[in-house]
């Protein structure tokens, strides 16, 4: 699959998967009850295989998450809708507040808020909706000011 990923295009392996038994199966990102469900698994040191990425929706705690944050490679957020800010804050308070340094997956209705979700703290993004991710590239220069609390020498 086709995403963008810090400005680029390229392919992910990492998939959501809803139909997933068991954790312990790769590249998959799971929903945040199937994923907590599997914690036992996790601790029991059974895994070979990087754990699972989340999807989060928007009002999801990501505080459930704070014991494996350092090891969640992929952490996706649900965008019903592009209007909804709980998405923005979620993935800022997953980089503020949490300290996560992992790809945070913006998935869903998204358009030319990129620029803005970036800021926010989202590395990654996967579009639906008819736009192609060569044309989206072009939305990250939409919005010329930075909002952001990063200080202007990083990017």
């Amino acid at each position: 699959m086709q995403i963008i990923k810090n400005r680029e295009v390229i392919q992910t392996a990492w998939l959501p998967d809803h139909s997933i038994q068991h954790a312990n199966s790769g590249q998959r990102i799971l929903s945040l009850n199937p994923w907590l469900e599997q914690l036992e698994f996790y601790r029991a040191g059974e895994r070979s295989e990087p754990l699972p990425g989340v999807m989060l929706q928007p009002g999801e705690d990501p505080g459930l998450l704070t014991e494996w944050l350092t090891e969640i490679p992929v952490i996706a957020i649900n965008v019903e809708n592009f209007s909804d800010g709980r998405v923005y804050s979620l993935a800022f308070e997953l980089r503020q507040f949490y300290g996560y340094s992992g790809e945070i997956r913006a998935v869903g209705a998204i358009y030319d808020n990129l620029s803005m979700m970036e800021q926010c703290g989202f590395d990654a993004f996967v579009l639906q909706g008819g736009l192609s991710v060569e044309e989206a590239i072009d939305y990250f220069s939409e919005i010329e000011f930075d909002y952001s609390l990063r200080s202007p020498d990083s990017s």
